[in-house]
């Protein structure tokens, strides 16, 4: 611990933010916001690119140093802290996974993330779930579950989330230096090549989603439901259904 009660934390995370020390830069990878394909695109997946190739880390996974104050201030803060130790001992089948940052590197590197309507993101996720045998037995749910009834269960729960979850630091403060839009992704993404000096704007689809309206898969208690869990990202991205 050093004098001004902050802690210096280098746990790696193996498991499931993109580190580049080549573009000096820290992705913030959200789940369903198009982030497999920007880790592709920056090299993330050289290494390996199978099951369990994306890194998911919340910034505070990454942050440095660490302020004892805001830390434990909250639950959910002191679990970001116990997830960072216990992660140290994960096995990750992509070593990119377990790149970390320094202080120094913490406080230079450019941060960015792309979010996504939650409507939306909501119901790509459960449409994720439904084609993929792991995540079903994960979840625990039927292949014919229904998108209202999977919702309530797991909103908020596990890479449902909100998505402010993996942007906030200790203090509460979002520290991204750019936040694109899943909505504007190529002229976003543009942006993103122009500030670290990528030679290719060219972004890869890898995960593909369902490509359908999202709107026709809710009913008014569903769309509700979305509208009060998650309002805070929707007042902070300025979405609507």
């Amino acid at each position: 611990m050093c004098a001004d009660n902050t802690i210096n934390i280098s746990f790696d995370y193996g498991g499931v933010s993109l580190i580049s020390h080549e573009y000096s830069c820290i992705f913030i990878h959200i789940p369903k916001c198009a982030g497999t394909s920007i880790e592709r695109a920056l090299g993330h997946h050289a290494d390996y690119s199978g099951r369990g190739m994306q890194d998911h880390r919340t910034i505070r996974q990454l942050e440095q140093p660490v302020q004892l104050k805001h830390a434990l201030k909250s639950k959910e803060n002191i679990l970001e802290l116990l997830r960072r130790n216990r992660n140290k001992y994960r096995i990750t089948p992509n070593p990119r996974n377990k790149l970390t940052v320094d202080e120094s590197q913490y406080a230079s590197y450019f941060k960015f993330t792309f979010v996504r309507n939650p409507w939306a993101r909501a119901y790509s996720w459960y449409a994720n779930v439904m084609r993929d045998d792991i995540h079903r037995r994960t979840y625990g749910v039927s292949d014919d579950v229904s998108f209202a009834d999977f919702i309530k269960n797991h909103s908020r729960k596990n890479m449902l989330r909100p998505q402010t979850y993996w942007l906030k630091d200790y203090s509460g403060s979002i520290p991204m230096d750019y936040i694109g839009k899943f909505e504007n992704l190529s002229d976003d993404y543009r942006t993103i090549c122009t500030t670290l000096n990528l030679t290719s704007s060219d972004l890869p689809h890898i995960v593909k989603g369902a490509g359908e309206d999202y709107r026709k898969n809710y009913d008014d208690d569903t769309a509700s439901l979305i509208a009060r869990e998650f309002k805070e990202e929707i007042d902070l991205f300025d979405y609507s259904f």
